[in-house]
């Protein structure tokens, strides 16, 4: 080392091109390097769903729910299985352990999916599986109006032109659509006529769909050429549709004699409003590992060319993109680093006055970021909040070992007439080599563990320890290697011997801390009781803060939930949906409010959770820049709790507004701290227990506290076939409920192809005639016998109408209600006494925080033993480093208040600050401990050379402790980033009241240690 270190002195140039080298690497890598709000949580969750159209949602969880999460069972890493089945679809959500490839879990899934699907019941589809997280949110999201009114026509371009242009841009993940729906060709039976003809409506479809195909037909030869045959029944339109002659088996018959043939509109899963007015959405989900940014400015040019094309016509808009809050949460980073390195620099001029020494501290900032960004870079990672915030972390560290090197050779050659040699400044650097060393790894060692922390934890603090571990050991070579090398080079001659650091210039300050000292070295146990009583009122104020994993970041829009009651037709909803937007659009605190209900077959990450209701039109609303989103939300509230606004969403089952749960939380599964499952043997038995456990918790007095999940149910007609009638007449049960299917539903029977675009052709019957609201009973419909002959319904069975479950849950292949319960500590206490006594009732999803504290303070007492057993090789001893760790709980005295002064919670991000806190504070005694070992080698007694070791040294650890202070304070002021807030806020008190302990207490206890070590 000493070598290396004489080596560079001989070479200032080499140096200094070197250093210019690393900065211009990582301006490349910062160009390079992806933005992100967070590091890529890549949550192993597989969702698969089965679609079973027109079964009621009972039949769904018996017929396919628990057959299919029967089968994953034995599927290897598999932790939890949720499931929901609603009518027509059952959605099996399967979560595994933390780190477990999707795409390897996905492939064990799809394997489970191909051994049941043979035993699924016929009518349902093949179960789709989809990897990945379900709570993902759109990275933009375009609105389509037609100019004209037509709607069909804003689908269509939507859906066939706009998304296959998206699709196109790279960095796109998906583009769903939503509002709106694909034109179809509707042919609606007359069923007595048909009944007449002899023919069923199933029978009838099946011919159509045989009668209306292309059908392959074998090869003919001609000569030396071979030819396809094609029997060619598709027709051209729908006119011709409409004209073509079925062979029935009667007589035949023409389509437009079955029933009316015309182009309609299909049936909506979804709506969307923007602003007051009903339109079609493009949902624009990004790729895991793609620039945000760079994606939307691509989204623009692709929207900008569409404006300029179709003008005329649509309109089209970006009403979301989340590109412009990533970038103002980076910029807001980035301008704390800024504010931290300025502070750093001038607490540097103010004890430093001399520009060019104080240029070669302050180099020590843009070298190690630099290098923080290059590891970025190499190790794949993204600029994102967390690793930002370690870089604006970090600044105020870099710079430590520079200044004690900057003392050192100040004191050594300050006042030389001549410049020293390159093995002068080597040997001298080399000198503190080990001790520096063991500083900084004391401070960096805390941050290694955190890359290894299991779960999300490792993914979410891991580019924070790697940024700021990364600049903390840039910072040592810097100051070990570059500016012994960096002082020679800037060396001039000073006749007055005045090349000294002003700040050791004027000696008052000195001074008074020795006239402060000198009671406290005569009488220290007085002290040493402030000092205990301090750290201990520092750990209360720290034990009693607020707990959670990570304080969630301020919220940027406020959400209007209205709930309709279970079967509302989507489109009065959307008719509601633009009224109410609308009314709130005219409050001047709102820029736009835009929402939807429903989702499309593809949208299956929607339909996962749990929550998700058809009928929920869920409307976010923007406020208008400079209003913060927690103020709009009383104003919205009042607006829609208005009389005008009530009766605009009238009928409805309730309303909220509130604020939306952050993106780490939903995406770690933290909302989930106070829910419970009740388990039975069917919802009803699952229902009476919640009724007991309800009773064990408080009474009826507090239902309204409780939330249970899932509820609402909705109406449903119930045929109870007469099976001796059907029997007689010929007609089979699944004859019946096919007709009625098709007299309902419909079902697709052909397809056209117009203008390039497929066109689905749907046949059912003609509502007009027998709609139940128009005095019509089903007992009248007519149903065609096997002996061609018709009869009503009515005869074949009852039919009776009740109120079913509209969703049924299952966890862990057991059915569950959900009940979550208020934040309150003696509920939750009694909650978990009662879980304890019965097996029915347990915790439904243990939270993140929870599940991983444990390694959070796992981490904690590992980063205490690494600083010990690095102090301990370092000085070979078992006692010192215990010593030296006294300013560990000097530390907690200032954390503790500062977090309270700052309103932070005791987050992991305060704890690993912590961890991080207690590497940096032990550095103050170890500068102490060094000088007094050295003065002591020099022939002074014990107390003389704690007390003018700690008056020499005093300056040095005042300058390491406030640029590290004023660093963080940026950083801590900040409202964006809520996780470096905390661990900038719990690092900034601990550092000033522990440097302030440092200096007054611990040479009090040098004294004592020196004394009883000389005795030994």
């Amino acid at each position: 080392m000493k070598a290396f270190t004489v080596f560079l002195s001989r070479r200032p140039v080499t140096v200094i091109m070197s250093l210019a080298a690393v900065c211009i690497a990582a301006v490349f890598a910062f160009t390079v390097l992806p933005l992100d709000r967070l590091p890529e949580l890549s949550v192993p969750r597989v969702t698969v769903e089965t679609v079973y159209p027109g079964m009621a949602s009972e039949d769904i969880r018996s017929l396919v729910t628990i057959p299919v999460e029967d089968a994953f069972s034995p599927v290897r890493g598999l932790e939890r299985i949720r499931s929901i089945s609603r009518d027509g679809s059952s959605l099996v959500v399967l979560d595994f352990r933390w780190g477990t490839d999707p795409v390897a879990a996905s492939a064990l899934v799809r394997e489970a999916v191909d051994a049941v699907y043979p035993a699924l019941p016929q009518g349902a589809g093949k179960p789709a599986i989809r990897a990945g997280d379900s709570g993902s949110e759109p990275h933009a999201i375009i609105a389509v109006r037609s100019i004209s009114g037509d709607q069909n026509f804003a689908f269509r371009l939507a859906d066939y032109d706009l998304r296959s242009r998206l699709r196109r841009i790279d960095g796109v993940g998906s583009v769903l659509i939503a509002g709106g729906a694909a034109d179809e060709g509707h042919l609606r039976l007359d069923v007595p006529r048909l009944a007449a003809m002899g023919l069923s409506p199933p029978e009838f479809a099946r011919l159509l769909s045989r009668e209306t195909a292309d059908v392959p037909a074998g090869n003919a030869r001609e000569g030396l050429m071979e030819l396809v045959i094609v029997n060619s029944g598709r027709p051209g339109g729908i006119e011709d549709l409409a004209n073509i002659t079925l062979p029935s088996p009667s007589t035949p018959l023409k389509i437009n004699d079955a029933g009316e043939v015309n182009l309609e509109t299909g049936r909506k899963n979804s709506v969307f409003v923007v602003d007051g007015k009903e339109t079609i959405a493009l949902e624009i989900y990004r790729r895991p590992g793609s620039d945000p940014v760079r994606l939307s400015g691509n989204i623009r040019k692709v929207l900008d060319e569409a404006n300029a094309k179709f003008s005329h016509s649509v309109e089209i808009s970006l009403i979301k993109d989340s590109a412009p809050g990533l970038v103002q949460s980076m910029i807001s980073l980035a301008a704390s680093a800024l504010l931290g390195a300025a502070a750093v620099i001038f607490v540097l001029l103010l004890f430093i006055r001399r520009l060019r020494t104080c240029i070669l501290a302050a180099l020590a900032i843009p070298v190690s970021a630099s290098a923080g960004v290059c590891v970025l870079a190499i190790a794949g990672r993204t600029l994102n909040s967390m690793s930002l915030g370690g870089l604006a972390l970090g600044i105020g560290m870099v710079s430590d070992v520079a200044v004690i090197m900057l003392d050192l050779l100040n004191r050594s050659f300050g006042g030389l007439q001549t410049r020293p040699s390159p093995q002068e400044t080597g040997e001298k650097a080399a000198s503190i080599a080990m001790s520096s060393a063991a500083s900084t790894i004391t401070t960096a060692v805390v941050f290694v563990p955190v890359i290894f922390l299991p779960g999300p934890l490792g993914s979410l603090f891991g580019d924070t320890a790697i940024t700021l571990s990364a600049s903390i050991f840039a910072g040592w070579l810097y100051a070990q290697f570059c500016i012994p090398s960096l002082f020679r080079f800037t060396f001039r001659n000073n006749n007055d011997n005045k090349i000294k650091f002003a700040v050791f210039d004027n000696a008052s300050l000195e001074k008074k801390y020795r006239m402060a000292l000198t009671p406290i070295l005569r009488r220290p146990k007085k002290w040493f009781v402030v000092a205990g009583m301090a750290s201990l009122a520092g750990a209360l104020l720290l034990m009693i803060r607020p707990a959670a994993f990570i304080s969630p970041d301020a919220a940027q829009e406020v959400v209007v939930s209205v709930e309709f009651p279970v079967g509302t037709i989507l489109e009065n909803i959307g008719a509601y949906g633009a009224v109410l937007s609308e009314s709130i659009l005219a409050l001047p605190c709102v820029k736009s409010a835009y929402g939807r209900a429903g989702a499309e077959d593809e949208d299956v990450n929607r339909r996962a959770d749990m929550d998700y209701r058809r009928e929920e039109l869920m409307l976010h609303c923007i406020p208008v820049k400079g209003m913060q989103a927690h103020n709009a939300l009383e104003i919205i509230r009042r607006a829609v709790t208005s009389a005008d606004a009530s009766a605009a969403i009238s009928p409805y089952s309730g309303f909220s507004v509130y604020l939306p749960e952050d993106r780490t939380e939903a995406l770690l599964g933290l909302s989930s701290a106070a829910s419970f499952a009740v388990r039975g043997r069917d919802r009803e038995e699952g229902l009476e227990r919640v009724k007991a456990a309800e009773r064990m918790l408080g009474g009826k007095g507090l239902t309204e506290a409780f939330r249970f999940r899932p509820d609402g149910t909705r109406p449903e007609l119930r045929l109870y076939p007469n099976r001796e009638a059907a029997a007689y007449f010929g007609v089979s049960s699944a004859d019946i409920a096919e007709s009625l299917f098709i007299m309902n539903e419909g079902v697709i029977a052909t397809s056209l192809e117009i203008e390039g675009r497929p066109l689905d052709i749907r046949v059912s019957g003609n509502r007009d005639s027998w709609n139940i609201s128009q005095n019509f009973s089903l007992e009248n419909l007519p149903i065609k016998t096997s002996q061609g002959k018709t009869v009503l319904l009515g005869s074949l069975g009852r039919i009776e109408r009740r109120e079913a479950d509209a969703v049924l849950a299952r966890l862990d292949r057991s059915d569950v209600v959900y009940m979550d319960l208020p934040l309150d500590r003696s509920m939750t206490k009694t909650a978990k006494k009662i879980g304890d006594s019965f097996s029915w009732f347990f915790k439904a999803d243990e939270s993140v925080f929870s599940r991983y504290r444990n390694s959070l303070l796992l981490n904690t007492i590992l980063a205490i033993v690494l600083i010990y057993m690095t102090m301990g090789a370092q000085f070979e001893s078992f006692l010192l480093p215990l010593v030296l760790m006294l300013t560990i709980p000097f530390s907690l005295a200032g954390a503790g208040p500062t977090l309270l002064l700052f309103n932070s919670s005791l987050d992991s991000g305060a704890v690993l600050g912590l961890s991080a806190l207690f590497g940096l504070v032990v550095n103050n005694g170890l500068i102490l401990f060094e000088i007094s070992e050295e003065r002591i080698h020099c022939g002074y007694n014990c107390a003389q050379a704690v007390y003018s070791g700690a008056s020499i040294r005093l300056r040095p650890v005042l300058v390491t402790a406030l640029t590290t202070v004023f660093a963080l304070l940026p950083v801590a002021l900040n409202p964006l980033g809520s996780a470096q807030k905390s661990m900038a806020a719990a690092m900034l008190g601990g550092l000033v009241v522990s440097t302030a302990l440092t200096l007054f207490i611990l040479p009090p206890v040098f004294v004592r240690f020196f004394t009883w070590r000389e005795l030994q």
